[in-house]
């Protein structure tokens, strides 16, 4: 995927270059012969992580470890399959980016001027997303050795509390080791013995790397996406205010100086609306699928967690609540942009109703009523055309996760 029109800009103006930068390490875009390491990288995950614990299950027959399996099952296969639908999806990206690109040079003029206020507001934009990609890349670093540690730390003290018969000191059992994750791994003693344990620690950590990268790209590719989306609606009522700073046009049939120039503008601010709306079409195309399969693993997700925190508290409780709190923040992160899209695409129309319109002539009054038009539509990102994301809908989700936690938990109390 070629991006050398989106590089043509200004560093400053670039969109999302960061980001990027990850997707073209892992091959996801840049030269063709690079994408084998997407499908190693992924394959090597599957591998370690999804196919053992789909196919051989959690290898424990306490209900506990099954919820808590299961969970993670659930996390896993979401990340990997949501990752999985952005590959086919990788030319509307590229689309994407040059229709970002076309407006963010519609919006500065090709100027590089301070005082602007649409060249202002992308620079600040900008910041804020390279901050929080890198911020988020960091943590995603540090996360698989976070996830390891309780595991193995409680592992070696069992292990070097044990007497010459393999049982803990005290004699009351069999020496176990504890699994950052629960599940099998081909059939290997990764619980009892102590090669293998290790043997699965170091795999399982690199799969966890992988994992850790794969939602750097999956989070943060998508909220910045959205957070985008709501920028270019916001830089066309930037300049739909500055149309009011213009001499109205006559409203006579013969044009002058101001009339022409105006209408010139109007064109301009008309063209930027278009590609707004285009935008944000492709990023509904892009996102939508593993916006609506967010929504309903973290029902499930939620609903498990609950459970197993309402029945556990020990060392397994911190990876639980990891993963948790990624699904939660990412789930929130979605809601929370979409419905500041939606309102920032509305905000356009009243931007032009604002203006004083009614001194201009009839055929700019024809460009201002399409835009008004164009902004009372439904506009924001969907999970796969179901609904519209946004706060309102982040709340009843948590509301049914509440529900069937309540179901099940009185299911399993009867058991």
């Amino acid at each position: 995927m070629e991006l050398s029109y989106h590089r043509s800009l200004p560093p400053e103006l670039q969109i999302m270059p960061f980001q990027l930068r990850c997707m073209e390490l892992i091959g996801l875009i840049g030269p063709k012969g690079r994408f084998y390491r997407f499908v190693l990288a992924f394959g090597w995950g599957t591998f370690v992580i999804l196919l053992p614990k789909s196919v051989l299950g959690i290898g424990s027959s306490e209900l506990d470890a099954i919820i808590k399996g299961f969970a993670e099952l659930l996390f896993e296969g979401n990340l990997f399959i949501a990752v999985a639908s952005l590959v086919p999806k990788l030319p509307l990206v590229k689309r994407l980016l040059h229709v970002l690109s076309e407006i963010f040079r519609q919006a500065t003029h090709d100027k590089r001027d301070v005082k602007d206020h649409c060249y202002a507001l992308i620079c600040e934009q900008n910041s804020k997303i390279d901050k929080f990609c890198k911020f988020y890349f960091i943590y995603c670093c540090f996360g698989p050795f976070v996830f390891c540690i309780p595991a193995m730390v409680t592992s070696y003290v069992r292990y070097f509390g044990t007497t010459n018969n393999g049982t803990n000191a005290n004699g009351s059992e069999h020496l176990r080791f504890e699994l950052p994750m629960e599940q099998e791994f081909y059939w290997l003693p990764i619980r009892t013995n102590f090669a293998c344990y290790h043997l699965f620690l170091t795999l399982s950590l690199s799969a966890y790397c992988v994992c850790s990268y794969m939602s750097v790209i999956k989070v943060s590719t998508l909220l910045i996406m959205i957070k985008y989306c709501s920028l270019v609606y916001r830089l066309v009522a930037i300049r739909i205010r500055e149309l009011g700073k213009l001499p109205p046009g006559r409203k006579q049939d013969d044009t002058d100086e101001d009339e022409r120039t105006k209408m010139v503008k109007v064109k301009e601010v008309v063209e930027m609306h278009e590609k707004a709306l285009e935008a944000t079409d492709l990023v509904e195309k892009v996102i939508n699928i593993p916006i609506a399969m967010q929504f309903m693993a973290c029902i499930l997700f939620w609903c498990m967690t609950m459970v197993y925190v309402s029945t556990n508290i020990n060392f397994n409780l911190f990876n639980v609540m990891v993963l948790f709190w990624l699904s939660l923040i990412e789930t929130y992160g979605y809601s929370y942009l979409g419905t500041e899209l939606s309102e920032d695409a509305k905000a356009v129309g009243h931007a032009v109703y604002d203006l004083p319109w009614y001194e201009d002539s009839a055929q700019l009054q024809r460009y201002y009523r399409l835009m008004i038009q164009r902004s009372q539509q439904n506009i924001g990102v969907t999970a796969a055309k179901f609904f519209i994301v946004g706060i309102e809908k982040f709340g009843k989700v948590v509301n049914l996760s509440y529900s069937y936690y309540l179901v099940l938990k009185d299911v399993l109390d009867r058991l």
